[in-house]
């Protein structure tokens, strides 16, 4: 398959009969000047690429391109940055016959509960199929979920353009209409994937909670951070579970270093903290937080990428949303039980469906409550990270995560019966 400049065919697509279509994540090409040899962050060494100097590569990876190949003229070379493939047409998805085809997903999002999802859908595309061999493309930080999968080939960062050849098909899931509008509505992004290719779950993800073992002191995670303030538990609500758990389990807390709202909860808790409870300030590897997910036998999980991954490991415990829908982000699954704060106020109510914050015209960033404006009024996603925005949130939150941290009662009384529960 060869890359190019794709012009439209006949039926508004290129290829045969609209066959194909040009790719829609974005893609760059680059060349190197001498070998090298990159791994994407948060991935394990076993995501590490390398590449053959004199050759040329494409990459989505942005991030990549601005921190690697951009500050290093003297080995890379961008030589287009708005470069397209040719790809299966999203209206063949489902009629195409994939059996003993090389077939190769491009993914357009670096989200650990989009790749999750994906993960899923790629082992009910598998067991149906059978196809000779599947790869992803560009997963960067999210390459350990699909290494971890087995029978997946990963491109972390790159592929090379005379790789292209290899596969005899490639499909770019940028194509799926749902991943257009998540910012205002999440979606069940593995419903909307087995859908498009005409499929059934995966029989080897049945959707419900492992039992847990009533005999002997349960080991319990507490993973309180999601991307966005608009998701993350309020220390004062994860100081009430911890209290509550103390005497129950073996409490582990799970923090980022790294992340902003990380360091700020590490700041707020300390000293606070029972000294029984184990704290982990950050994990070196997606893989080593997965592995953490698998290990605990009941976790209490902000709506964030751990909660997705309990559906891998079939971890039980509770989720608690804020701004999204529960019942839509985990799906089928069952593992975790959703508690859904409850707030009402003059702009929005809880869930709103909101991922992240917003931005105003005038550049105001939060949400509809917190900025006491309609949604429409909210057309963009903070232009750039902004460590200001990041703290006032967490100093003063949106409404509906204030509501949690004034009265954490409800959720904790919640945990408790739902763990009691599982245990009987």
């Amino acid at each position: 398959m060869a890359v190019r400049r794709q012009k439209p065919g006949k039926n508004g697509v290129g290829g045969k009969a609209g066959r194909r279509q040009p790719s829609r994540t974005g893609l760059l090409e680059f060349s190197a000047r001498q070998d090298f040899r990159y791994c994407p962050n948060n991935a394990s060494r076993r995501a590490e690429q390398s590449g053959d100097g004199g050759g040329r590569f494409l990459t989505s990876a942005q991030n990549f391109a601005n921190q690697v190949l951009v500050p290093s003229p003297e080995q890379f070379r961008i030589r287009d940055d708005k470069v397209e493939i040719s790809c299966l047409a999203r209206t063949q998805w489902a009629q195409t016959r994939y059996a003993n085809r090389r077939v190769l997903f491009l993914l357009p999002s670096q989200a650990l509960g989009s790749n999750v999802c994906t993960a899923l859908f790629l082992h009910a595309f598998m067991e149906h199929n059978r196809p000779r061999e599947v790869g992803v493309f560009c997963a960067q930080s999210a390459s350990d979920i699909y290494l971890r999968a087995g029978n997946v080939t990963v491109h972390s960062l790159w592929l090379a353009r005379k790789a292209l050849r290899h596969w005899d098909m490639i499909i770019d899931l940028g194509h799926l209409e749902s991943r257009r509008n998540v910012e205002y509505w999440p979606v069940d992004m593995e419903a909307d994937l087995l859908t498009a290719f005409e499929l059934a779950p995966s029989e080897r993800f049945g959707g419900a909670a492992k039992p847990m073992d009533g005999a002997r002191r349960p080991r319990i995670g507490i993973f309180p951070l999601a991307s966005s303030p608009l998701r993350t538990l309020p220390p004062a609500t994860t100081l009430a579970v911890v209290e509550a758990l103390r005497d129950r389990g073996d409490i582990t807390l799970c923090l980022n270093r790294h992340q902003r709202q990380g360091q700020l909860y590490s700041r707020a808790l300390k000293d606070k903290l029972p000294p029984a409870v184990r704290t982990i300030d950050a994990f070196a590897s997606i893989g080593g937080l997965l592995d953490m997910v698998a290990d605990c036998d009941y976790v209490i999980v902000a709506d964030s990428g751990p909660a997705h991954m309990a559906k891998l490991s079939a971890t039980p415990g509770t989720a608690v949303y804020t701004s999204a829908p529960g019942d839509v982000l985990q799906g089928r699954f069952t593992n975790l039980s959703p508690w859904t704060v409850s707030y009402a106020g003059d702009h929005c109510t809880a869930p709103c469906g909101l991922a992240g914050v917003r931005q105003t015209e005038d550049g105001q960033i939060g949400c509809m409550g917190s900025l006491g404006v309609a949604v429409e009024a909210l057309p963009h996603a903070p232009r750039r990270q902004q460590a200001d925005a990041v703290d006032r949130l967490f100093a003063d939150p949106v409404p509906c995560v204030r509501k949690l941290a004034e009265n954490a009662a409800p959720l904790v009384d919640f945990i408790l019966a739902d763990l009691v529960r599982r245990q009987s």
